[in-house]
C-alpha cells in the first residue's frame, strides 16, 4: 500500500457509520482514493514518501455536497434580492440575454466560489450545460449536472432544449470522473405533462436522476391547481414522477399531506436556507425531516442568496429552523452535517463513494481552520463547525485526490482574473438585458 498525500495532526470528522471523530489523526490518500486513517505517528511511519499537509489546528471533513446550485448565475449576483416576484420580473428577463460564453465564464466564477465555500460537489441545473460542465472540469469541481428543460414561460424554451437535456445525459454518461449527468426539468408548471412523463421514462432507462424546482412560488402552485385541481407535489405523485432518484428544490408552497407524499416516495426536498430566508418564505425543513423526508441542503443561485458558501449556509439552516419552529432543539448540528455529506451522497447515488472519510472512498475532503479567535475554545465540535465557521475558514479543498484550494487560494485558476471577468461580464450582461427589456431599467442602474 502507498500514499502520495498525507494530512497529519488533524481532527477528523469521519461521518462514517459510527460517526467517529479522530483527534491528532492523519488521513492518507493515494490518487483519487482514501487509503487509511489513524494516529499521525503510525501513518507518518507507514507512508514516509507522501507529501505532508500539516493539519494542526484544522478540522478535516468530507467534502460538502451542495444539493442545489446554478453556478453559472454568478454574473447575476443579487439582482432579485428584495424584488417581489424577482424570478419572473428580473431573473427570466435577464436570462433572455444569456450567451453560452456567459454561462462558461459565470460557471468558472461561481464554481470557484463554491469550492472556496467548502463544496466539493455541486448538483447543478442551468442552461448551456455543456459550457458549465467545461468550467467545472477546469476548476476540478465535481458536478451532478443537468441541462435546464422548459416548455413554457421561461427565457429559453422549446423542443430543442428537451432534446439537448436528454442528449447531454447520453453524451456525458461515464465520460469524465468528475461529471455525473442528470435530467433537469425546470419545474412542475414550466414543463409540459407529456415532457415530464418522457423524462421520467428516460431517467429510468438511463439510470440517472431528476433534479427540478417544485412548489417554489405561488404562481406555480396556482397554475397546477387550476390545471389539475391539486398541489404541485400531488400532481407529480399522480403522474408517477416522484421517486428516490428525484431531487426537488424548495417545496415551500405545499400542504401537510404533500410532505407525507415526499417522504413516502423517497424524493429529496432541497432546502436553501439563505435564499428562503431572504425571500421571506422559509421552507418547513425540520418538519419535513420529522415526517420522514430526506431533506438536503443547497445554496441555490447568487441572485437571491449572494454567495455560494455552503459552510455558512449550514449556520443559517439551523438558526432559521429553530426560529421557524420555536424549538431550540430543531435541526441539530449533527443532522445538518449529515444532510450535507452522507445523506446527499446517497441521494445522488454515490453513497458508497462520497460523504464520509472511509478507506476506499473517493478523496473529496475539506480542511477548516479551527484555531482562530471565533472557533475557540471548542466544547462541541459539531456545533462549532456549524455555528462558528464560515467559508473563509476553508483552508484546503481536495477533489478526486487533487488539491484545488490550498491555504485559502484556488489552485486551478487565477482568482484575480476571475474577479476581473466578473466585473466585466456581469455588467455587460445586465446592459444587454436592459436594452432588450425596458421594464428592467426601473429596477436598478445598469450603467
Amino acid at each position: 500500500m502507498k500514499a502520495d498525500v498525507l494530512i497529519t495532526n488533524a481532527t477528523i470528522v469521519t461521518m462514517n457509520a459510527d460517526r467517529e471523530i479522530l483527534s491528532e489523526a492523519a488521513i492518507a490518500l493515494n490518487g483519487e482514493r482514501i487509503v487509511q486513517l489513524g494516529p499521525t505517528a503510525d501513518l507518518a511511519a507507514a507512508f514516509p514518501k507522501a507529501e505532508v499537509i500539516d493539519g494542526a489546528g484544522k478540522v478535516v471533513l468530507p467534502g460538502l455536497i451542495n444539493a442545489h446550485t446554478h453556478i453559472a448565475m454568478s454574473l447575476q449576483k443579487g439582482i432579485t434580492l428584495a424584488v417581489p416576484d424577482g424570478l419572473y420580473r428580473v431573473m427570466w428577463p435577464v436570462e433572455k440575454s444569456l450567451t453560452a460564453e456567459d454561462c462558461y465564464v459565470g460557471a468558472l466564477i461561481g464554481g470557484a466560489e463554491a469550492l472556496k465555500g467548502g463544496s466539493t460537489t455541486v448538483v447543478d441545473h442551468y442552461f448551456h450545460m455543456e459550457q458549465v460542465t467545461k468550467a467545472a472540469i477546469e476548476l476540478g469541481l465535481r458536478g451532478v449536472m443537468g441541462h435546464t428543460i422548459m416548455s413554457r414561460l421561461g427565457p429559453i424554451t422549446g423542443e430543442r432544449e428537451l432534446e439537448e437535456g436528454i442528449d447531454y445525459v447520453r453524451r456525458w454518461k461515464g465520460q469524465h470522473p468528475l461529471i455525473t449527468p442528470w435530467l433537469a426539468p425546470h419545474a412542475s408548471d414550466t414543463v409540459a405533462r407529456d415532457w415530464l412523463l418522457r423524462l421520467r421514462d428516460v431517467a429510468s432507462e438511463e439510470g440517472v436522476g431528476l433534479h427540478l424546482h417544485l412548489a417554489q412560488s405561488t404562481l406555480e402552485r396556482s397554475y397546477i391547481e387550476e390545471q389539475y385541481g391539486m398541489g404541485c407535489v400531488e400532481y407529480l405523485d399522480d403522474i408517477d414522477f416522484l421517486g428516490a432518484d428525484v431531487l426537488a428544490a424548495h417545496c415551500i408552497h405545499i400542504k401537510d399531506s404533500e410532505i407525507d407524499l415526499l417522504a413516502e416516495s423517497g424524493a429529496h426536498p432541497l432546502y436553501c436556507p439563505m435564499g428562503h430566508a431572504l425571500g421571506g418564505q422559509p421552507a418547513r425543513a425540520w418538519e419535513m425531516v420529522q415526517r420522514g423526508a430526506d431533506v438536503l441542503i443547497g445554496t441555490d443561485c447568487v441572485c437571491g442568496n449572494n454567495e455560494m458558501n455552503l459552510v455558512s449556509e449550514l449556520r443559517i439552516a439551523g438558526a432559521s429552523q429553530k426560529q421557524l419552529t420555536g424549538d431550540h432543539t430543531a435541526m441539530p448540528a449533527g443532522k445538518i452535517l449529515e444532510m450535507a455529506t452522507v445523506n446527499a451522497a446517497a441521494a445522488i447515488g454515490m453513497g458508497d463513494q462520497l460523504g464520509a472519510l472511509v478507506p476506499g472512498y473517493l478523496a473529496d475532503l475539506i480542511m477548516l481552520d479551527f484555531d482562530r479567535l471565533h472557533a475557540v475554545p471548542n466544547y462541541d465540535l459539531h456545533n462549532n463547525i456549524v455555528y462558528t465557521c464560515h467559508g473563509r475558514d476553508v483552508h484546503t479543498v481536495i477533489v478526486h485526490g487533487e488539491v484545488v484550494v490550498r491555504d485559502h487560494q484556488l489552485q486551478t485558476l487565477d482568482e484575480a482574473e476571475l474577479a476581473a471577468l466578473a466585473q466585466e461580464k456581469g455588467p455587460a450582461l445586465i446592459r444587454r438585458a436592459v436594452a432588450k427589456e425596458q421594464d428592467l431599467a426601473a429596477l436598478w442602474d445598469a450603467a
